[in-house]
């Protein structure tokens, strides 16, 4: 700990003239280079303060040496030996004497050792500052996301959720952060590291205005700005009692601020940026006016918001700041080997393991951090080969490399220097050959790496030669891969980072383990493919190679195919006809992820997010493709008349979910006895046999979801989580949050499954009257939308306050299970020796879906 704390406080010092250097250089340079690269620079400014490691440099200087206050070791000796009599316990009957002079003495003595015990361990009260500055800012958030929970409640508004799902979809997020309503914030705002949730103070503004919002929120959502402040965080509570170090977390977070504002007008126009400032502004008038300072998004003083306006409005062409990034990186990451490096001594980095060969751990995951999506970024495809291991005697050449971009298949060719050796040539029978096993190896990680990448060369130049004689050339492509993966393609091993070290790690086996000998490399390299399949197998680590892309996650594979069909929208091409989008690598794996894309395009076809532009007509080709159907390219449905006739066609008889007399023997407790969740099953559509009140809440859902349906293709699954009860004579009320989605059913290539519409949770109060010895409905109170919602439910509760709050604060996550216990005794009612998959497109926790899962087959399109 005295060490750590030592490090510390070097660190701290060195911080100082960093950060005045970084604030000079970015008020200096901020108008050529823009907010990105400051950002970047404080993350990595404040990693370094958050890891009290010693970059020591070997030797001793002397001059450089930070020295923390200390006294002599003589101090410990008096703190043990002295134990001043006053402490001694005394005796009931003893006499209460006042203290002597001697003893008075001992007291002052005393404080002075506690004094001198602080000078000799300083990190005590180091660590007991770090320790209170986080239990101080814990203690804040904590109280802050109980409020949140206390006064938040669920999006009513379907705009708003249409323009948030879009958004989610455009932006490429594959796990959709939750949305709540939240009246008492003074402005939006985003909350939380694991579970992150977006929170919006208002519904009331213009679509546009709201689509700019949302869109910051979720920029800051997927670029994990809550952990960058995680991290400015951590380094104020390390040097709590450095201030340029809390000076450093504003300018920080202010960059961030400024770079997310860049992000969200990216090739936005004049009018939009107008838009974008007037809502800025408007959000900080609304938190003036309720008098809340808090720092959020869409908040600020004069001076930020004037600095964000001419941020906005600066249409300027920035530098990328690559390079000064790099030195200013270079200065933070090494200057602090100069501080401290009193009789450092040289080590070396230790890996937590080695791959197999030449690839490390660290390697591996560098590797596959450096994945393309795209040959032409030269920059990336630079990194990657610079990763890669070379033998002995093999060097890069002056020509470097060179990327074949103009026409398919797209590829790659790097030049290197080469000289023979026992890594990199061998003989048979006096005959000499290329060891070319790690230029396989670096095709196959190539080409699993780069996603439009068709070919790997390699050029090799003599070492010796002077005019750069190429001694050989060698090529690999995704034909060559099936010699040795089938018709397994080699994108699917970088599909997760561990999939991508089991994959290196087994092709470096397959080429190297047991092979030894100059006779078994030439007979390794002669294998036919069947058995190069099977050694191939043999030597596989885990269970990757039998991985399809059947096999990889149902809910990956959609949400990877509304991003192909986005990408494949955005081509900026010339031509007006939409078949030529078609024409693309893009479209072709779209096409072979198969059922998953045909059952996220349902889903979204469904809930009525598909229109009729661009991106419908590529998801309506996909889905006709994937069905084999013919496409006639002289006349085009477009994708609404498309999905009508596909339905009209490929549909099947959807029962209602009803309770009625006709049901009442369908929902019967044989059900709850089978299938219960437990949780408000008391509130279920079985425990509506059991009461006649909630029976008669369950007839008026039906009859009100049902009114207007016929038995076709649709269904409504309702749900009532009764907050009360009140009953006098003849007339009851009933309080309850009423939860409904709906459902369709449509055909895919495995059969039908059901795809969820959309659905909607209201508080209400239900008026009912007793005739004939029925409960009859009379009225139905809903709460308003809007700045309305808790007026409104206070008023339908009539002065019962604890009601309302109930009500207002309503368990959201028990409506949501109690609507899937009613789901899971509906498909086990009409559908039970069925296998009827059902696919939704809305938040819920892991726990809630595997306890689900154990009754009925359910998918989240978004959420995984």
């Amino acid at each position: 700990m005295e060490r750590i704390f030592q490090t510390i406080w070097e660190m701290s010092l060195f911080a100082v003239p960093v950060i005045l250097i970084l604030a000079i250089c970015s008020n200096l340079l901020g108008k050529h280079y823009g907010a990105r690269w400051r950002y970047l620079v404080w993350l990595v400014v404040a990693i370094r303060l958050c890891v009290p490691i010693q970059l020591s440099l070997p030797g001793r200087m002397e001059i450089m040496q930070v020295q923390v206050p200390s006294v002599q070791s003589g101090t410990r000796e008096v703190l043990a030996q002295r134990t001043p009599d006053y402490f001694v316990q005394k005796e009931p009957n003893e006499p209460i004497q006042q203290p002597s002079v001697e003893q008075t003495q001992a007291v002052s003595e005393e404080k002075t050792d506690m004094f001198d015990f602080l000078l000799a361990y300083p990190y005590v009260l180091w660590l007991g500052g770090v320790l209170g500055f986080l239990a101080w800012q814990g203690w804040k958030y904590y109280d802050f996301r109980r409020m949140l929970k206390r006064s938040r409640r669920n999006i009513l508004d379907a705009s708003v959720l249409d323009t948030y799902y879009g958004l989610c979809r455009e932006m490429g997020l594959q796990k959709r952060p939750a949305i709540y309503f939240c009246e008492a914030l003074p402005s939006p705002l985003c909350v939380g590291l694991f579970r992150t949730a977006v929170y919006l103070n208002s519904e009331e503004r213009e679509p546009a205005e709201m689509r700019l919002i949302l869109k910051h929120e979720l920029t800051h959502c997927k670029r994990k700005d809550l952990w960058f402040k995680g991290i400015l965080l951590l380094a104020r509570a390390l040097h709590f009692f450095n201030p340029f170090v809390h000076w450093m977390a504003r300018l920080a977070e202010k960059d961030m601020e400024l770079s997310c504002d860049l992000v969200v007008m990216a090739d936005c126009g004049m009018a939009e940026r107008e838009a974008y400032s007037m809502a800025i502004l408007r959000t900080v008038r609304e938190a003036k006016s309720k008098n809340m300072q808090m720092s959020t998004a869409f908040s600020g003083g004069k001076e930020e918001l004037k600095m964000r306006f001419e941020n906005i409005f600066d249409m300027t062409q920035k530098k990328r700041g690559i390079a000064l990034f790099l030195a200013a990186a270079l200065v933070v990451c090494g200057g602090t080997a100069f501080v401290g490096c009193a009789e450092s001594e040289t080590t070396e980095k230790t890996l937590s393991g080695t791959v197999y060969g030449d690839y490390t751990e660290e390697t591996v995951h560098e590797l596959y951090g450096a994945k393309l999506q795209y040959i032409g970024d030269h920059i990336g495809v630079g990194k990657i080969l610079g990763l890669l291991p070379l033998p002995e005697g093999v060097t890069n050449d002056s020509e470097g490399i060179e990327l074949y971009t103009d026409k398919e298949p797209y590829g790659v060719r790097r030049h290197l220097q080469w000289q023979s050796n026992a890594e990199t040539a061998y003989t048979v029978d006096g005959e000499s050959y290329t060891d070319d096993r790690w230029m396989q190896i670096q095709g196959m990680i190539f080409l699993a790496l780069v996603e439009n990448a068709g070919d790997y060369n390699l050029s090799l130049h003599h070492a010796d030669a002077a005019d750069g004689q190429v001694v050989t050339s060698f090529s690999f492509d995704r034909e060559q891969a099936k010699k040795y993966f089938g018709e397994q393609d080699l994108r699917d091993f970088a599909s997760d980072e561990g999939t991508f070290r089991n994959f290196v790690l087994t092709i470096n086996r397959y080429f190297y383990e047991g092979i030894s000998t100059p006779e078994q490399i030439l007979a390794l390299s002669q294998m036919d493919a069947a058995a190069a399949q099977e050694r191939m197998q043999e030597m596989a680590s885990g269970d990757f190679l039998e991985e399809t892309k059947e096999d990889q996650s149902l809910s990956y594979q959609m949400i990877l195919a509304d991003s192909l069909a986005s990408e494949i929208a955005a081509q900026k091409l010339t031509s007006s006809n939409y078949a030529d989008y078609l024409k693309c690598t893009q479209y072709d794996e779209l096409v072979k992820l198969g059922e998953p894309a045909l059952r996220a395009f349902l889903s979204e076809f469904a809930e009525g997010s598909i229109r009729d532009d661009l991106e419908g007509y590529i998801k309506t080709s996909a889905c006709q493709d994937i069905l084999g159907e013919h496409r006639d390219k002289d006349v085009l449905p477009t994708p609404t008349e498309w999905y009508r006739n596909y339905t009209a066609t490929d549909s099947t008889y959807c029962a209602f979910f009803t309770y009625g007399d006709t049901d009442t023997t369908l929902y019967t407790e044989d059900l709850a006895k089978k299938y219960s969740m437990g949780g408000a099953d008391q509130y279920s559509v079985v425990a509506a046999g059991k009461d006649e009140r909630l029976r008669a809440v369950y007839t008026a859902l039906s009859d009100r979801f049902n009114k207007y349906s016929n038995a076709g293709y649709t269904t409504t699954i309702y749900a009532p989580l009764i907050e009360g009860i009140k009953e006098n004579g003849n007339r009851m009320q009933v309080f309850a949050v009423i939860f409904d989605s709906s459902y369709t059913m449509s055909r895919t290539k495995k059969g039908y499954a059901l795809f969820e519409r959309g659905g909607s949770v209201v508080p209400s109060r239900l008026d009912f009257e007793k005739r004939n010895g029925k409960w009859i409905l009379t009225d139905w109170t809903q709460a308003e939308d809007g700045s309305y919602y808790a007026d409104s439910i206070k008023k339908m509760c009539d002065g019962d306050n604890a009601l309302a709050k109930k009500m207002i604060s309503y368990d959201s996550d028990a409506c949501q299970m109690l609507l899937w216990q009613n789901m899971i005794y509906y498909m086990k009612a009409n559908y039970g020796g069925v296998e009827l998959p059902i696919y939704f497109d809305s938040y819920m926790e892991e726990k809630n879906i595997k306890k689900i899962s154990k009754f009925i087959d359910i998918t989240p399109t978004y959420d995984e």
